[in-house]
């Protein structure tokens, strides 16, 4: 089941920790059982899910229709409160997309993952690693090797199922392009390059070699 929901969304489905905590919340709820079995040779095989159905309950009484009780609006204004809670929130499509985000890079990408979100997380991979190089003010560069980094990125999906996390996979061809970018940008006479500078998550900036780091 996990591996068909990968498949399906291109490996932006769940884990497979989430998903056996929702089982067990399932269970603990009623919604299944489990039940367990073995092999012929004693020896444990898979779980057999099954779905319980719900009992149905009685119509109320012609006498409780007649006169209602103060605490069943109140019971009906709770239920529907915690309706609206368990309702899905609704995914915004690319025209929702930040001002932050180029119009060009949200044109390249939206063909693929039209959510707003999806858009917006692919364009913070771009900013972080331009960062880490040094050519955040490159805007147009930048731009540029990142709609090319995204289209390498869909040619990969589209040629092999091996991509499990698709915004890494941009994330490792996008530092590859700009580390060729701040490298050619040195100076000549430069044998060395002078120390990256990296965000933590904390907002500290740390530096570090890049000769001595492997960043693909």
């Amino acid at each position: 089941m996990l591996k068909a929901i990968n498949e399906d969304y291109q490996g932006n489905g769940i884990s497979r920790s989430t998903f056996k905590r929702m089982i067990i919340k399932a269970k603990d709820l009623g919604i299944l059982t489990i039940y367990e079995t073995e092999r012929k040779n004693g020896s444990q095989s898979s779980n057999l899910y099954s779905f319980n159905r719900f009992p149905q309950s009685e119509p109320p009484k012609a006498e409780k229709l007649d006169h209602p009780k103060e605490t069943n609006n109140l019971l009906k204004t709770n239920n529907q409160k915690n309706n609206k809670r368990n309702e899905p929130l609704i995914e915004l499509d690319y025209t929702f997309v930040s001002d932050k985000v180029p119009q060009a890079f949200v044109q390249s990408v939206k063909y693929f993952f039209s959510d707003a979100k999806t858009i917006e997380e692919y364009w913070h991979m771009v900013q972080i690693t331009a960062f880490r190089f040094e050519c955040d003010q490159n805007t147009e560069d930048v731009l540029a090797i990142a709609i090319q980094s995204f289209k390498q990125l869909i040619r990969k999906l589209k040629s092999t199922k091996l991509v499990v996390k698709p915004i890494a996979f941009f994330y490792g061809i996008l530092t590859n392009k700009l580390k060729e970018l701040y490298l050619n940008q040195l100076p000549e006479n430069r044998s060395e390059s002078k120390p990256l500078r990296y965000v933590l998550e904390t907002g500290e900036v740390m530096y570090y070699d890049w000769l001595h780091v492997n960043l693909a």
